[in-house]
């Protein structure tokens, strides 16, 4: 079994959330976009900065059971429980969060996953080297008729304007996360998503 160990940033700021169960649902281009890890470096990251967040597993790539065999977490009601953050297989939850983030891997094809669609905050990921940016401007399309923020992953500086002019002058950079709970990680891409909840910081 191996230990779990947050990444914890010291003197942070902190926050109050206004808001309960906002669900922000992430979903990638295409595979291999860093949704998985984005949606749980949020939940720590919210968690770290004085909020109340879950993550939600709500696709068919069963990343969330392998986490739990290899950490082998505390099991509360229906959540298990990593880092004092709740993590769901169903959306049967114990509680009421500040967020609930909703991992919705790929983006539906031909439809829109519901939980997507119906969500309050909604990101889109894609990863931007040359092959992949056709796939990531079809699925920024298909959502056009949505509010989403496009969320540009392991983007060379060199590709960023570029990035801007061809897709969404308001396009996110996030950086290349390997810890899933990281919440020091995006900072900036956190604080800007969730930027209309925020009603106090302090330290």
């Amino acid at each position: 079994m191996e230990q779990f160990v947050p990444s914890l940033q010291a003197n942070k700021e902190k926050y109050q959330f206004a808001c309960k169960n906002i669900r922000i649902a992430i979903a990638g281009s295409d595979r291999r976009t860093g949704v998985t890890t984005t949606a749980m470096n949020l939940v720590f990251w919210i968690q770290e900065h004085g909020g109340t967040a879950c993550y939600v597993e709500a696709n068919t790539s069963k990343h969330l059971a392998h986490i739990i065999h290899l950490f082998d977490p505390e099991k509360s009601g229906n959540a298990y429980v990593m880092g004092n953050a709740d993590f769901y297989l169903t959306q049967e939850f114990n509680q009421d969060y500040n967020f609930i983030v909703i991992d919705c891997g790929v983006l539906g094809d031909p439809k829109l996953q519901e939980l997507f669609s119906h969500a309050d905050v909604r990101l889109v990921c894609g990863s931007v080297m040359p092959y992949e940016l056709p796939i990531f401007y079809r699925a920024l399309e298909r959502c056009k008729h949505l509010p989403v923020h496009a969320v540009g992953m392991f983007v060379p500086e060199n590709l960023k304007p570029y990035l801007r002019k061809m897709t969404d002058q308001n396009i996110i950079f996030g950086d290349s996360s390997h810890d899933l709970f990281d919440s020091n990680v995006n900072n900036q891409v956190h604080q800007q998503i969730l930027k209309e909840y925020i009603s106090k910081s302090f330290r």
